[in-house]
């Protein structure tokens, strides 16, 4: 299976980014533990939102490992409930392109 990529996009609620970046490791621990590797993670304060993109290469791709994910033990102790510090999620599944030769 070729490489799958999740673009996850938070609305963080309004003064509540310190804690959830307080959990943020405890997050990309969990998702680690079922096969996610983390590509990269971004913040933009003045809007309060969250943006990290994880990937797989796993049998069944993303939605596969998800529902590991969300069932195992390690991501059941998080606390506060991650998704109790957003206004809103947004997901996409995207698929690499080559990009060529980079210039300098």
């Amino acid at each position: 299976m070729a490489t799958e990529y999740q673009l996850r996009i938070y609305q963080v609620t309004a003064g509540r980014m310190d804690e959830f970046l307080e959990i943020f490791p405890q997050v990309v621990e969990a998702r680690r533990a079922v096969g996610f590797d983390v590509v990269g993670a971004w913040m933009v304060p003045e809007e309060n939102r969250f943006v990290w993109i994880i990937s797989t290469d796993a049998p069944g791709g993303v939605e596969e490992l998800s529902k590991a994910y969300y069932a195992s033990e390690q991501r059941r102790a998080i606390e506060p409930e991650p998704a109790k510090l957003f206004d809103g999620i947004e997901t996409k599944i995207m698929k690499s392109v080559p990009v060529g030769e980079t210039r300098r």
